[in-house]
């Protein structure tokens, strides 16, 4: 940190707040210096910038001089001599070369004159342009120099002031960790006795919870016990009026197998009768609806054999070896029948793609 005598003999444009200088400060002061070296660099610039302009002026006129000169030696120069003409041409011919030895003379005045007033301008702001550009290199160096004696101190502070901070943070980290070291022992201390407590209530609550979960088993058991033997019951009830309804239909369903065999050979021996055996298989195609129908009617006669096939199945798990086994022989006997059905049907269909297309009007399915 610096002392008392190197401030006072080296003037700072910083206050001093704790341990340093103010970082706002110093950004503000270093912002300040690039702006004016920044301005000082366009303006050196724009001297440069002028002085060129100035001698690319002097250039021109310097040229236009040239051309003015070349204008007067032509204009000078007598086309003729002046013998052998009449008088009136001769004066005028001197006169012509009066007025032009004027205006050349005018001419390399005027030029002498710009050239002289040019030339002291260019010089003018040549040295202008060399005392800006020496005066910005000075002020440059001395900012420099300010600037490398400002960044070392500020370097030797922030390591006067890390270090510190350092110290400081050793410190607090110190007081924190047996301050942290307290706390714990604290909290072990309460927490061992919380979970005492805690580990009590729990016993008592698991032991009240059991003597109330045997007592609620037990009557949910006994509960299950009385519904199972209840659905067995009914199961058992539905599934025999469910035999007695596919027996029914297996009965329904050898009458239509055995009028549908009939059409078969009536189409086979008689093509003659085609109409006659068309209104027949309207009638036969009639009679499936109708056995149908009426088989349909049969169940809702009775309340309980409109939900036997779902009953069954839904007792099927209640009632055990009993439900499955008489779902097993409804299946095998339904799927017996219905491979009668399909193998006359395929029958019929057969005999039909026989005949010619104009004969092909008999129903096969209903």
């Amino acid at each position: 940190m610096v002392n008392e005598q190197d401030r006072g003999s080296i003037p700072l444009p910083f206050s001093t707040v704790r341990k340093g200088f103010d970082r706002d400060e110093v950004r503000n002061y270093f912002e300040r210096f690039d702006a004016e070296l920044r301005v000082t660099a366009a303006d050196r610039d724009a001297a440069a910038a002028q002085a060129r302009d100035l001698a690319k002026q002097l250039d021109d006129a310097r040229d236009e001089i040239d051309d003015l000169r070349k204008d007067v030696d032509r204009l000078s120069v007598p086309p003729t001599t002046a013998e052998g003409m009449s008088d009136r041409i001769s004066r005028m011919l001197r006169l012509a070369s009066d007025e032009a030895s004027e205006v050349r003379a005018k001419a390399e005045a005027d030029a002498a004159e710009t050239i002289s007033v040019a030339e002291q301008e260019g010089a003018q702001l040549r040295g202008q342009y060399e005392s800006l550009v020496a005066e910005l290199e000075d002020r440059r160096s001395a900012l420099e120099i300010q600037h490398e004696q400002t960044m070392a101190k500020a370097r030797t502070e922030a390591a006067k002031i890390v270090e510190a901070a350092q110290s400081e943070r050793d410190r607090l980290a110190a007081e924190a960790e047996l301050r942290r070291s307290q706390v714990q022992e604290d909290f072990d201390l309460s927490m061992s006795e919380r979970r005492q407590k805690t580990i009590t209530a729990v016993n008592e609550l698991e032991s009240t919870s059991k003597a109330e979960a045997q007592r609620r088993l037990a009557d949910a058991t006994h509960e299950a016990e009385r519904r199972l033997q209840a659905a067995t019951d009914q199961s058992e009830r539905k599934i025999a009026h469910a035999k007695e309804l596919a027996e029914e239909l297996r009965v329904l369903r050898g009458r239509i197998l055995a009028q549908l065999l009939g059409i078969r050979g009536q189409l086979d021996s008689v093509p003659a009768m085609l109409a006659s055996v068309n209104r027949e298989s309207e009638l036969l195609d009639a009679q499936p609806d109708t056995a149908a129908s009426k088989s349909e009617k049969r169940p809702n006669e009775n309340p309980n054999s409109q939900s036997a096939p779902n009953g069954a199945a839904d007792r099927k798990t209640e009632s055990g070896e009993s439900g499955s086994n008489a779902s097993g022989k409804k299946s095998g006997d339904e799927t017996d029948n219905s491979d009668e059905d399909t193998a006359v049907l395929s029958t019929v269909e057969k005999t039909q793609a026989n005949r010619p297309a104009g004969q092909r009007t008999v129903k096969t399915g209903s």
